[in-house]
């Protein structure tokens, strides 16, 4: 998804090279496991905002801070959020999941976590959005950081 679409305006376009070289390997890994990586969002032909969502063994192992109960292959995990240039940030996280949730049969693994982050609503990982979704608290990392998860599928 985000090898060839980029939210408009992020990361900058002398930049996509560099992060497509970096993802492709990521990604071939996915694509091993599971069909789909995410989702994202279109206005006017380009893409607005992507929200990754990958093996939680593969994220962990390209050092993203990840769940630690139960089993990785169980687990899908929340990995970026990604928001066009100028979009409303907040807004866009919050239709993201919307049509993450829509869509969880695209998705085989029965799990999905993210880490939610306290005060911090247009952050990278904002609490609020797992706890708007129906995720539930599984494991505090720090005071302000937890790993959410919710059953899908």
């Amino acid at each position: 998804m985000c090898l060839k679409n980029y939210p408009f305006g992020n990361p900058p376009e002398r930049f996509h090279r560099q992060c497509t070289d970096l993802k492709k390997q990521v990604f071939d890994q996915v694509w091993s496991e599971e069909s789909c990586a995410g989702i994202y969002a279109k206005h006017k032909n380009k893409v607005i905002g992507l929200l990754e969502v990958l093996p939680r063994e593969i994220i962990k192992n390209y050092g993203f801070l990840t769940g630690s109960t139960g089993h990785d292959g169980d687990y899908l995990t929340v990995g970026c959020y990604e928001v066009g240039l100028g979009m409303p940030r907040k807004e866009m996280i919050d239709e993201l999941m919307l049509y993450l949730e829509m869509n969880y049969n695209m998705f085989s693994r029965k799990q999905l976590e993210g880490i939610g982050v306290y005060e911090w609503p247009e952050g990278f990982t904002p609490y609020w959005v797992y706890d708007k979704y129906g995720f539930r608290k599984k494991e505090l990392i720090t005071d302000n950081k937890v790993v959410m998860e919710k059953s899908i599928n």
